[in-house]
């Protein structure tokens, strides 16, 4: 690697973690590190440690700018999250609210009487503040009316694409994903900025592809980034796990399973009309700002807490034996284990024994439990279905919850990511977008050998229609 060779830098910034990735121009990783992201029990709702994050990510650009010759950083960030800034004192007016505090005040107008209706957005009524426009319909009653007037509303990539370059913006994927702000049939923000009485505050949109600037001259003496260094608007995290399929023909792209704190299912061939969203599916947009049928449920937050229920780390191994009890027992983990999600959100997760309780594995039963959730999920999108499937994020590195998902589906070819994390190498593809697409073969996936998985997986549907 020459030192005079130029990289790009992805900052990603999960639920439950966050991530710096540097890449050369192959796409290629070379450096990678992370830390939590934590949640700050502030008043009057808790809130993202902005000022914790800003610092890790200062000292990893200050450490890096050593090593290597920083071109890009390109941004993503999960959904539900925005920023309600001062541009003037470039400070924020509100702390940037938790998506999963839900103790919302009992004397705030009904929110679902105001947000506009789904035909409209794509976007159910969910939960807590996973719909961003809940969030800023009590935000907006803390704040004056001067400060409505001023204010600047930026979603979460763009927040930190912001602090980077001073730049502000507004980007298709984080404005159209679970929001109530986009209206997916005239592709223009929806009138509920209008009714909160910040209809002034979104920035110019920007395409996902095209920087909107440098660093900061004041940062870069800082941390010692290049004054050259091109800062992109950033998008929502599952977006930049879809964003090499975009580059395919529409009739050839596979569904995508994006997996980290949520297991976000994308399929662009499924019909956007006929969701249903009482079982968490909705419509996101994509970068190109076409509307993509979407599914999902907690995956990730799922997996570690059956892990904690049968008091299982979940960073220990398992075994194709421990797999087979679970099966040959009869041992059934039904869902929702995050109450309000995914395609079963009124039901209680629990474990059934078919005799006595057993000792089994948390790990291989969250695994079990992870690929029939998906699968259910995939079926609900798009039932006939032959296209491929591709698994990006965490649940791509488990080779046993990728073989038994493949097992349930052997008409697709299932594959995994072949290279990095999707989020991450959506990000790096964006800085490319001009370049021509070198479209990766990713590994196609053998299913599981166990055959009495098929009946296990059916009588595990059954009890769901109980």
């Amino acid at each position: 690697m020459s030192p005079e060779e130029h990289h790009v830098l992805v900052f990603d910034i999960g639920k439950t973690h966050v991530k710096v990735t540097i890449l050369d121009q192959s796409g290629e990783e070379h450096y990678q590190n992370r830390t939590s992201n934590k949640v700050l029990q502030t008043e009057p709702y808790h809130s993202y440690d902005i000022e914790g994050i800003w610092a890790w990510l200062k000292k990893e650009l200050t450490d890096l700018s050593k090593r290597f010759v920083i071109q890009a950083i390109s941004i993503a960030s999960h959904g539900a999250a925005a920023a309600l800034i001062n541009p003037d004192t470039e400070e924020l007016l509100l702390p940037i609210m938790d998506y999963e505090f839900d103790d919302y005040p009992e004397d705030l107008s009904k929110y679902a009487n105001l947000r506009p209706p789904v035909e409209d957005t794509g976007s159910p009524l969910f939960p807590a503040g996973l719909n961003l426009g809940r969030q800023l319909h009590w935000q907006s009653q803390l704040l004056t009316q001067e400060d409505k007037q001023k204010a600047a509303l930026l979603m979460y990539p763009q927040y930190w694409a912001w602090r980077l370059s001073g730049v502000l913006s507004s980007e298709v994927t984080s404005l159209g994903c679970h929001t109530d702000l986009w209206n997916i049939k005239t592709n223009t923000p929806s009138p509920l900025l209008d009714e909160l009485g910040l209809g002034e505050s979104l920035p110019a949109l920007k395409e996902a592809w095209v920087p909107i600037g440098t660093v900061k001259k004041k940062l870069t003496k800082e941390v010692g980034l290049s004054e050259n260094c091109q800062i992109y608007p950033g998008v929502h995290d599952s977006n930049a796990g879809y964003l090499p399929i975009l580059r395919q023909p529409k009739n050839e792209r596979p569904a995508v399973i994006s997996s980290g704190t949520w297991s976000v299912i994308m399929d662009s061939s499924s019909d956007c009309e006929t969701l249903d969203t009482a079982r968490d599916m909705l419509v996101n947009i994509d970068a190109e700002r076409s509307p993509l049928a979407t599914a999902r449920y907690m995956g990730g937050r799922e997996f570690g807490l059956i892990c904690e229920r049968l008091n299982t780390d979940i960073a220990t191994t398992f075994t194709d034996k421990d797999i087979e009890k679970i099966i040959q027992s009869n041992t059934f983990i039904l869902p929702s284990f995050c109450s309000g999600t995914g395609p079963y959100p009124n039901r209680v997760g629990h474990i059934e024994f078919e005799n006595s309780p057993l000792q089994i594995n948390g790990k291989a039963a969250a695994t079990v439990y992870s690929s029939l959730m998906v699968n259910n999920i995939l079926k609900r999108l798009n039932p006939l279905s032959k296209q491929d499937i591709i698994i990006e994020g965490s649940f791509a590195s488990n080779e046993v919850l990728c073989r038994l998902l493949a097992t349930l589906n052997p008409n697709r070819n299932l594959r995994t990511q072949s290279s990095g994390n999707g989020v991450t190498q959506g990000c790096f593809l964006l800085t490319q977008w001009d370049k021509p697409f070198d479209k990766k073969e990713n590994p196609v996936i053998s299913p599981y050998p166990f055959k009495a998985f098929i009946s296990y997986a059916a009588e595990w549907e059954n009890k769901l229609k109980q």
